[in-house]
């Protein structure tokens, strides 16, 4: 969804839409890398604007669908993000590109009068992302030796079964240097 700032009225504003999680396919597809599907999100956003200074309030609902990374089971991640969003008009010679403080980083620029709120509920998925998802927190993951899920059964391999091809480093040693 595209804001045009000189629309925005004085007393502010409320928007409430859907974004189609097929509208993201393009960009995960470019991410580099990035390997999950986003359901359709509820997208809540107060607007207010104060002279040229624009404040967004914004709530996300959605779920990812991800891949546990330990038993590579496929799983749903219900996502609930707020973030505020302090944006500005850019100008030339603004250095847009300089290094950020932590009270920084919900602060931004917009150009030519519009504002992609789209792109910043995108951000803002992105990172619900965890760095290693889980499909809950207990999950055994999968065995080392015959690769069969711990979760849905047991396996059949011996405790303490070392792979032939490392047997010949139960006989190394290390010596004692004086």
């Amino acid at each position: 969804m595209k804001i045009q700032v000189s629309l925005i009225p004085e007393e502010g504003s409320q928007v409430e839409y859907t974004i189609d999680g097929d509208g993201y396919r393009e960009v995960l597809q470019n991410g580099g890398g990035i390997d999950f599907r986003i359901h359709p999100a509820r997208v809540a956003a107060e607007i207010h604007k104060i002279l040229e200074t624009v404040t967004l309030d914004v709530s996300v609902e959605t779920a990812l669908d991800l891949d546990c990374g330990r038993c590579l089971e496929s799983f749903t991640l219900p996502v609930q993000s707020g973030f505020r969003h302090t944006l500005v008009p850019a100008r030339d010679g603004d250095d847009q590109k300089a290094d950020l403080a932590d009270e920084d980083i919900s602060f931004g620029y917009y150009q030519d009068d519009l504002i992609d709120l789209d792109a910043l509920v995108y951000e803002q998925i992105l990172l619900q992302v965890p760095m290693k998802p889980l499909c809950e927190e207990a999950c055994r993951g999968l065995c080392a030796q015959c690769g069969v899920n711990l979760n849905a059964a047991p396996c059949e391999c011996r405790p303490g079964a070392v792979d032939i091809r490392l047997e010949a480093l139960k006989k190394f040693t290390v010596k004692k240097q004086p």
